[in-house]
């Protein structure tokens, strides 16, 4: 899924999720692409109390499709702009 962000009728970030831990960020703006970078790269936190023990886990979030649309709807709010364009399915690149 591609999803591109624009504000004042110009793109300002695209976002491709290619599956789980797959997802790249583009951006011209660096202080954009630390925003979408943060948002989307976020952390999970696992509990784990096994034999008595309490310890904690960190890994990457594996996101679902559903939930990165929802992430990425939230995103834009927060950036502030608006999707301009969703694509599913495989992503080609335009041929010259």
């Amino acid at each position: 899924m591609r999803y591109e962000f624009e504000k004042d009728a110009r793109t300002v970030a695209r976002v491709l999720w290619e599956g789980p831990a797959q997802v790249t960020v583009e951006a011209d703006d660096p202080a954009t692409k630390a925003t979408v970078d943060r948002y989307l790269a976020s952390e999970v936190t696992y509990m784990s109390g096994f034999g008595g023990e309490d310890s904690m886990q960190s890994r990457r979030r594996d996101w679902t499709p559903w939930e990165f649309e929802r992430a990425c709807r939230n995103l834009a709010r927060s950036l502030g702009t608006t999707v301009r364009r969703v694509e599913t399915g495989p992503v080609e690149e335009p041929e010259a």
